[in-house]
């Protein structure tokens, strides 16, 4: 397959996957074979790489690639968004109850359905870390009305990090810190007042969190799984 093509394909499918709280478009990459090379473009953010010479950047930032992916991502996220804000303005108590019952089963998903609490019963902790963590999160009780730009500032800063991970999606993390509905309807609706908060917080996290999310995900990979396990556990369990 024609290397543009793939990584439109793939930039399409992996917006796509980080609207819905199911699959993450980290993922997606993989299954696409292009998370590697994504990660080492990504990497490759840094102040001392920007020049205005366009040769450089699109050889330094693989433009013949990544530029394709990026098009395709921002056209699946901006025809989607408007389906999903569709379900949620006028089906919105059965579009929860589906996207709870989601969020249970990616719980389950992502620990390999417990495979490893069986085998280490010290994860339990971490696990019940995560669901008490989101339940407090949820006594935030935030919606548009009342969600501040520093907390969607934030929110972009851990949803773009989770993008970086495979097998955690990044609107399964909105959902998490309750803003996903907002941003949703934001994008849909090209709401700039929410949006460039949001994104801002995203573009700090692709400048500063590539390396280091992926270095502690490494080395803690199991801890870190059971206490997303238990954060989008609880979420789910509210949703219903």
């Amino acid at each position: 397959m024609n290397n543009q093509i793939k990584y439109s394909l793939a930039g399409f499918c992996m917006g796509v996957a980080e609207l819905i709280p199911g699959i993450s478009g980290s993922t997606v990459a993989v299954i696409f074979k292009i998370y590697p090379n994504l990660m080492t473009i990504l990497s490759q953010l840094r102040l001392k790489n920007l020049t205005l010479s366009f040769q450089s950047l699109s050889k330094t930032f693989q433009f013949n690639v990544s530029l394709p992916l990026i098009f395709s991502m921002m056209i699946a996220v901006i025809l989607c968004s408007k389906g999903i804000n569709y379900l949620l303005t006028n089906y919105e108590e059965i579009f929860l109850i589906s996207l709870g019952l989601l969020m249970i089963a990616l719980s389950i998903y992502v620990i390999n359905y417990f495979k490893d609490l069986a085998e280490d019963k010290k994860l339990i902790i971490f696990l019940s870390l995560g669901i008490i963590i989101g339940f407090a999160l949820q006594e935030l009780n935030i919606s548009s009305e009342n969600t501040s730009i520093f907390y969607l500032f934030l929110s972009g800063i851990v949803a773009f990090s989770f993008f970086l991970i495979p097998g955690i999606s990044g609107s399964a993390m909105l959902v998490v810190l309750g803003v996903y509905g907002p941003i949703i309807q934001a994008v849909s609706a090209f709401d700039f007042v929410l949006l460039l908060p949001f994104a801002l917080g995203c573009l700090i996290s692709l400048l500063l969190l590539p390396k280091v999310v992926l270095s502690i995900y490494s080395s803690h990979e199991l801890k870190l799984m059971h206490i997303f396990s238990g954060l989008i556990l609880s979420s789910g369990i509210f949703l219903l």
